[in-house]
């Protein structure tokens, strides 16, 4: 279900990211105090960022690349923030230049430090990770159907 860039100005790409990974749960988090979290950072966050962290809760999509529910700030030198990571220690970061969050581009910090630029924000960045063969980070390749591998407990 790969989206072409040229379909993509009007993408609701949460939603997308709901059907390409089978999500039917309710919203995991949808009590997370955004305001809180932003004071502390210092930054407002990127809203399909809150969104996928309220939808999804703690864990991994396909098991692998795990959402921080917190973005970390080990790299703000670099003007970097973390909001996810891979077993593979490949970083998934956004650039926090400007005032306004959701204009942030993704940049991958793989673990050789190299910095990898996409025009996009977080969950457009999953999804096309997840359904794009070609793309550079792609876990298309390793898997025919996607899923989010919840870390909350059942029960």
């Amino acid at each position: 279900m790969a989206v072409t860039p040229d379909e993509d100005e009007d993408v609701d790409w949460m939603e997308q990211l709901r059907r390409i990974t089978g999500w039917t749960q309710p919203a995991q988090r949808p009590d997370v105090d955004w305001a809180e979290v932003e004071s502390r950072l210092g930054p407002a966050l990127p809203s399909n960022y809150k969104r996928m962290v309220e939808t999804f809760g703690a864990g991994a999509f396909d098991g692998f690349l795990n959402l921080i529910q917190e973005p970390w700030t080990d790299l703000r030198e670099d003007g970097l923030l973390i909001w996810a990571g891979t077993e593979h220690e490949n970083l998934y970061c956004w650039r926090s230049d400007g005032d306004d969050p959701d204009r942030w581009p993704v940049v991958v910090r793989s673990f050789d430090g190299e910095d990898v630029p996409f025009g996009c924000q977080a969950a457009e960045f999953v999804c096309r990770i997840l359904v794009d063969p070609h793309h550079p980070f792609t876990m298309a390749r390793y898997f025919d159907t996607h899923w989010f591998m919840s870390y909350r407990e059942s029960g």
